[in-house]
């Protein structure tokens, strides 16, 4: 029961995410998640061992934000939100470069939490029964 609140959780973010990135809200501004800007990057622990760097920063006055597994290209974030002390991220079908499962675009949802000096990640994608979860450090500019 509390796997599928997870997910109706998650989605909603998603769908609320991308509505906010397509206009339909107001966009984040960079002063409001000062403390999660900069490049991140997590140990994931599914897949054990595995590296993603997430990458916030201010585009203009407003958050943006990328996303990269491994050695592949970085996507870029398609929605941002802020609630108390976690930022959500969403990845959408039309990001680019797409996320591919198979060879077809996925969505995704990152949740980003601050504890001390390090972040914790909590993503969910598309077609996936996990929840992939890691812990990161802010790297030095």
């Amino acid at each position: 029961m509390i796997v599928h609140r997870h997910w109706l959780a998650m989605a909603t973010l998603l769908v609320f995410g991308t509505w906010t990135a397509s206009g339909h809200g107001s966009a984040l501004t960079a002063a409001q998640p000062s403390a999660f800007m900069g490049t991140w990057v997590f140990s994931m622990t599914n897949p054990a061992g595995s590296q993603q760097t997430v990458r916030i920063w201010d585009k203009n006055g407003v958050i943006a934000a990328s996303v990269q597994v491994g050695k592949f290209p970085s996507t870029d974030v398609t929605g941002t939100i802020k609630d108390g002390n976690m930022l959500v991220l969403s990845i959408s079908h039309e990001a680019r470069p797409a996320i591919l499962e198979n060879g077809a675009p996925i969505w995704a949802v990152i949740s980003l939490t601050l504890a001390g000096d390090t972040m914790e990640m909590a993503q969910m994608l598309e077609r996936s029964q996990t929840i992939k979860r890691g812990t990161g450090k802010k790297q030095s500019d």
